[in-house]
């Protein structure tokens, strides 16, 4: 199988990519919360993983920058 190149994306687009990602997760999980849709899994999952996405690609630009 054929690992995915980091490299291949300019990085003025993956700057400021992660850390948005979890908080826009964040708010999608709070935003579900309050309005009661908590038994959608869908939703929820959507949220997980665009916070688990934010997380992986805030590491994987700092260690790619030199700074970890």
């Amino acid at each position: 199988m054929k690992r995915f190149n980091f490299h291949s994306i300019p990085a003025r687009k993956l700057r400021f990519l992660g850390l948005p990602l979890v908080y826009l997760g964040v708010a999608e999980l709070a935003i579900i919360y309050f309005c009661g849709w908590t038994d959608k899994n869908s939703l929820l999952l959507l949220g997980l993983f665009l916070i688990v996405a934010g997380i992986v690609g805030y590491v994987l630009l700092t260690k790619a920058a030199g700074k970890y």
